[in-house]
């Protein structure tokens, strides 16, 4: 049976957090950016044969009998006409590429997916040969695997009954990749209507195989109650496939739902922010102290620690990050310490900083703020700690400033407090996020704040 949204949301924000999802776009997806689905594409070739279209309509056959009236050449130039357009600004896109898939998959001939992590000015890197494959780069670039062929190589695509029969001879490594991922990674479908048997052949493949032990995937789509076979339908791509299967009332919801997950996902990433360069020993203790209690509180209660190296207290976070990490037997320890350093002192450096300190915190959902130096040649306006309270307001992130005396934290702890009404997680709480308390009770307060934001959502 269908999962409703929570179940949803809270299966798939722990996937994501563990780095193991890939998203499979269908021509659905694409919508939004203009293009046209399959019923839309191909409905020029049906008019054209004097066939209807409808929902049991096999795209593959009717490319096929319109390439056997007038020609593969006249196939691709008009699904060329079709596709091959400039426009591709996608709300629904720009939620998805948030999400931080590894990888991505379409049968979509169309470049709007690409295109929108472009302008992100996130390298990609496109698969649709298996020549492709000696290219990639699994680790440093998003992977889009184009399965059905690009629009910028139109003798490759596959359209027709004839290239799908083919496709294990001409696809054999993406079809092997394509599986492997299906194995490995947790793949969301949108935009996908499960009736191409060129994946669903690889997901009855693999449940044959692994049986209950097949990795569960997850789909958004319309509901349909007026189609007597839809629930029959929804039942069947779980039990077989092995696709959870979440239903909307409308198109529009599926955007609002993934903007849900991506404030879920945010919100267990949490920036802390801090530095100091004097070295006393009353200070030094202190951070030392609250690093170890703040980083093992985070990572127990499965928050992500999210930090840019800040001066002696990045350092002390990080190490004891890594240190609660391997003592819990955790390899991949990348996932849960995410170290994003801002360096540089010329003007050129500090724009690049600001610029990178906008991105790592945006994805985010709380701050914390603690430290934060000033002297003779540093006021608190010139503070990177202040810095990063300004654009985390800004992003409407959640605040949680730790006073320390005559630290720039403390200017932050005094202005959050005075207009407390815009912090309302904090109330009852402000007063004891100061250093006065011991750093094991600022850290169970902390966790208290982050956990009652969470329920909230």
């Amino acid at each position: 049976m269908p999962i409703d949204k929570e179940q949803f949301l809270k299966q798939f924000v722990k996937q994501a957090l563990d780095e193991r999802i890939s998203l499979f776009l269908g021509a659905g997806g694409s919508c939004d950016a203009g293009y046209p689905n399959w019923a839309d594409l191909f409905a020029p070739f049906a008019r054209d044969l004097g066939t209807p279209i409808n929902e049991s309509t096999d795209y593959y056959r009717l490319a096929q009998y319109y390439s056997n009236s007038f020609g593969p050449g006249e196939l691709r130039k008009r699904i060329n006409e079709r596709i091959n357009r400039n426009n591709f600004e996608s709300q629904l896109l720009e939620e998805l590429i948030d999400i931080g898939f590894t990888n991505v998959w379409t049968t979509n001939f169309d470049n709007a997916i690409e295109l929108n992590y472009q302008k992100r000015d996130i390298l990609t890197n496109k698969v649709f040969r298996d020549s492709d494959f000696s290219n990639i780069d699994i680790n440093k670039r998003i992977n889009i695997f184009k399965m059905n062929g690009d629009v910028t190589n139109l003798e490759g695509i596959m359209a027709t009954q004839s290239d799908y029969e083919k496709y294990a001879d001409t696809h054999r490594i993406m079809l092997m990749f394509f599986k492997r991922e299906l194995i490995s990674s947790t793949f969301l479908f949108i935009g996908y209507s499960f009736t191409d048997h060129l994946v669903l052949d690889c997901l009855s493949e693999i449940t044959r195989y692994l049986g209950y032990s097949a990795t569960y995937h997850y789909t958004i789509m319309k509901n349909n109650p007026k189609d007597p076979y839809f629930k029959h339908f929804v039942e069947d791509i779980e039990q077989r496939y092995h696709i959870r299967v979440l239903l909307v009332d409308d198109y529009k919801e599926i955007q609002i739902i993934l903007n849900e997950l991506n404030s879920r996902i945010r919100s267990k990433r949490v920036f802390v922010s801090g530095a100091f360069s004097s070295f006393t020993s009353e200070i030094e203790e202190y951070s030392h102290n609250l690093s170890r209690n703040l980083a093992s509180s985070l990572l127990e209660n499965d928050y992500r620690i999210v930090n840019g190296i800040g001066r002696r207290f990045g350092t002390h976070l990080i190490g004891y990050a890594n240190e609660y990490l391997a003592k819990q037997g955790v390899k991949d320890i990348e996932k849960h310490l995410i170290v994003k350093p801002f360096v540089g002192n010329t003007q050129a450096a500090a724009e690049e900083k600001y610029r990178s300190r906008k991105k790592v915190i945006g994805q985010c959902g709380t701050a914390i703020f603690v430290f934060g130096e000033m002297s003779e040649n540093s006021s608190a306006t010139k503070s990177g700690v202040m810095e990063e309270f300004e654009i985390a307001c800004e992003q409407h992130k959640t605040i949680i400033p730790i006073a320390y005396p005559g630290m720039v934290s403390e200017i932050i702890w005094e202005k959050v407090k005075g207009e407390l009404t815009r912090y309302p997680y904090l109330e009852g709480r402000i007063d004891l996020l100061t250093s006065v308390q011991s750093p094991e009770f600022l850290s169970q307060i902390i966790i208290h704040i982050l956990d009652s934001v969470q329920e909230s959502m």
